[in-house]
């Protein structure tokens, strides 16, 4: 391959000036002619029987068209792992909140009037609301049904338990008992946490003449919401279609629908579109949030530091459905022990069901709530043995040839690399001042790759259209970085092409964005689509020059001959010739997974990783130890990213994610009780903003590359996943000790000081 040109120079966001200029249009913003609005009717239990839904009432109010609930609506389940779910309550509400009927009127006030007037009996039932409380033999079952539920053989449900795996390795029991080693054991508690995208979710649906569906959007998987919602109808998938708009942030909040359903199924029942914009405090009541929950850790060294065992447990908090859940208990347990070399393991994590809300898989599911837990948790051991933090874990961090958890073999590994260049960027081993304190942490992720496809048009009038059913969420991947990768191939200014946003009319087929694959399949399948286009241009251009196609290129819009830039033809020109386009179509390759040893793992679905990447953080915070208030100083982040297609973008991720990790470690919580979020509102929500942010230092380590496209990994979750270790870690080396509980509050930090 030749050197690349546009893939790995830095550029701006494509789609930055639209935005900051405001003409960029998200899904609120769509105007459908004679539009109806919709609303929903919550329960305000957390958890009830439904005994009767009485829409008489609101049916006879003015402007109402239409109102869907479990009466009107089919019966069957949601398609998750675990058929638990209903899209109104079929008889059990679960959490306070949970829509149990829509209304669609000529206007938001009587649709909001008629949701209001709905006439619901409930039976009131004890709610569980706390993991631990859920796992009692006589805590009341949140599914009392559940021995009726279909599910996949692979997912583990008994009670209010409804996930579980564990990798063992090794003897730990034996390890602990020798007399050569020092044991050390902690406990930990996350809060929940909201995914914080600034766009409240909003759909509209429109019924087609045909009895076929469109609904507009802002979706991170819309091809995949498209097949659920057109299975759960009975609409043939090709006669539904999802229109993506440009989408506010998602940060894995928006991959399960929402609003969409119930826009759908009002619209459904009407013959005008439906539009459902949810308000800033409805989006919140709605929210999938980050897992909270409890994990404890027992781990044992040896007098020169060496790691010889680890017992490690995970109970997480799923909420009332499983959902998405089940990726954030088995990521949590590969991320426990790693990435260090330690002989002999035991690891597991449990999902429970509560009456709160659906937790999501918020960006990195698993990732913050494990690292701190388990970085903290080291640097404590690394204390007893009067180690330095950071020297403790170079003696025990992985190497090429070591293996994870699951037995998967090691190689390009980049932790020392990564912890030392982090170490580095915060004066590691320099004095610190009173009060003052610098903390390290370390971990690994997995890259993916989805399945996607591409079409790349070049066009007789000199444009270049490039369909991806990758969706842009704001990251830039698909806005900037793909159009980067076809430009590449096409020898154009990458600025040329417009980005078709994912439309499933466009048959691109792409399974979503999710575990950091977007620029790694979308982009496999652009690449692709690109080089399919391009073939068929040299195979023009070599009649047009008259040339061979080894000795033509791709250069500024033109194919030329090298050497002979005068003798050229534009792009445009051979599309004319070609009958107005040249189509290149393209997807992405399937990848499989490295090898693994199945005898180490129970129930556990995703124990090898594939092209994993390596990312340390340092930081360096001040606390006052009087008030316990922390004030980051600096946050480093070195993370192995395979390749940079667009270095200002990886930046970008790294650099949200630190802030984002910042909100985790010490301000954002969530608080439930029997009526559901009690602060579901950003204004009582504390996530940090610009000014909240530290100085933040990014590192790109591209000298492990990937089997992505030019060597990429996924880029996008793992800057999340280690900020609020390091500060945790930080914390405890200014004031000798941290919080075992985050967010770690002013007065939680003040505590921890106290007790030290």
């Amino acid at each position: 391959m030749s050197t690349p040109i546009t893939v790995g120079s830095r550029r701006p966001r494509l789609d930055a000036d639209a935005k900051v200029r405001g003409q960029t249009r998200y899904t609120a913003d769509i105007a459908l002619e004679g539009a109806l609005a919709g609303a929903v009717a919550r329960s305000p239990h957390a958890f009830a029987r439904v005994v009767r839904v009485d829409v008489t009432r609101a049916a006879a109010m003015p402007g109402v068209r239409a109102i869907v609930y479990a009466g009107n609506t089919p019966p069957q389940p949601l398609d998750f792992g675990i058929k638990d779910q209903h899209l109104f309550p079929r008889p059990y509400a679960r959490y306070a909140g949970e829509p149990v009927a829509a209304v669609a009127a000529d206007s938001e006030a009587q649709a909001r009037a008629a949701a209001a007037a709905i006439d619901v009996e409930y039976e009131v039932l004890e709610p569980v609301l706390d993991a631990q409380r859920a796992l009692e033999a006589a805590s009341p079952l949140v599914h009392p049904d559940w021995k009726s539920y279909e599910k996949l053989p692979t997912r583990v449900l008994r009670g209010n338990v409804c996930g579980y795996n564990r990798i063992r390795r090794g003897d730990v029991a034996a390890a602990f008992e020798r007399s050569d080693v020092v044991v050390h054991a902690s406990e930990f508690r996350f809060s929940p946490g909201l995914p914080g995208y600034i766009e409240p979710r909003a759909a509209a649906a429109r019924r087609e003449t045909d009895g076929g569906l469109t609904v507009w959007c802002g979706s991170q998987s819309p091809y995949d919401n498209r097949d659920e919602l057109a299975k759960f109808f009975g609409l043939a998938p090709e006669r539904v279609r999802f229109i993506n708009q440009f989408v506010g942030g998602a940060f894995g909040g928006k991959i399960i629908m929402a609003p969409e359903w119930y826009a759908a199924a009002l619209a459904l029942q009407c013959d005008r579109p439906v539009r459902m914009a949810w308000s800033r405090h409805e989006d919140g009541l709605h929210a999938f949030p980050r897992h909270g929950g409890t994990a404890s850790f027992r781990s044992a060294a040896t007098a020169d530091g060496r790691l010889v065992a680890m017992r490690a447990s995970f109970i997480y908090d799923t909420g009332a459905y499983i959902g998405y859940g089940t990726g954030t208990a088995l990521i949590s347990t590969m991320l426990a022990s790693a990435p260090y070399r330690i002989p002999d393991l035991d690891l597991e994590a449990t999902l429970v069901y509560t009456n709160k809300h659906v937790a999501g898989p918020v960006r990195a599911p698993g990732g913050p709530q494990a690292n701190y837990a388990k970085e903290l948790h080291l640097d404590e051991l690394a204390a007893l043995l009067g180690l330095d933090p950071l020297e403790f874990r170079l003696r025990n961090a992985w190497e090429d040839g070591d293996r994870g958890p699951g037995g998967q073999k090691l190689s390009g590994v980049r932790v020392k690399e990564a912890l030392r260049k982090a170490a580095d960027a915060v004066g590691w081993g320099t004095p610190a001042r009173p009060g003052s304190g610098r903390g390290i942490a370390c971990t690994w992720w997995f890259s993916s790759c989805g399945e996607s496809k591409a079409r790349v048009e070049v066009r007789a009038d000199g444009t270049i259209l490039l369909a991806s059913g990758n969706p842009e969420v704001g990251t830039g991947a698909s806005s900037t970085a793909l159009p980067m990768m076809a430009a590449e191939v096409l020898g154009v200014d990458p600025a040329r092409i417009t980005v078709v946003l994912s439309d499933t009319a466009t048959d691109t087929y792409d399974s979503g964005v999710g575990g950091s694959s977007s620029t790694f399949g979308a982009g496999m399948a652009v690449a692709a689509a690109a080089g399919d286009a391009r073939t068929k241009l040299l195979a023009l251009a070599e009649d047009a020059l008259e040339a061979r196609t080894e000795d033509i290129e791709l250069r500024d819009g033109r194919a030329l001959v090298r050497g002979s830039p005068d003798h050229s033809v534009p792009l445009a020109d051979l599309a004319r010739k070609a009958g107005g386009s040249v189509t290149g179509l393209g997807e992405s390759a399937e990848q499989d997974d490295p090898e693994f040893d199945e005898s180490l793992t129970e129930t556990h679905g995703f124990a090898s990783w594939l092209a994993p990447s390596y990312t340390a953080s340092a930081a360096h915070v001040d606390v006052d130890r009087a008030t316990g208030a922390v004030i980051v100083r600096k946050l480093a982040t070195a993370q192995d990213v395979g390749y940079a297609v667009n270095p200002v973008g990886a930046i970008g991720q790294i650099e949200g994610g630190a802030v984002m990790g910042v909100g985790w470690a010490l301000t954002e919580a969530l608080a439930f009780d029997e009526r559901g979020h009690v602060k579901p509102d950003l204004k009582d929500y504390l996530m940090p903003t610009a000014v909240d942010a530290p100085e933040i230092e990014t590192i790109l380590i591209e000298s492990s590359p990937g089997v992505g496209p030019y060597g990429l990994k996924g880029v996008g979750e793992p800057p999340i996943t280690t900020p609020p270790a390091a500060i945790a870690c930080a914390i405890r080396a200014a004031v000798g000790a941290a919080p075992h509980e985050t967010p770690m509050t002013p007065e939680r930090v003040w505590r921890a000081a106290r007790q030290e």
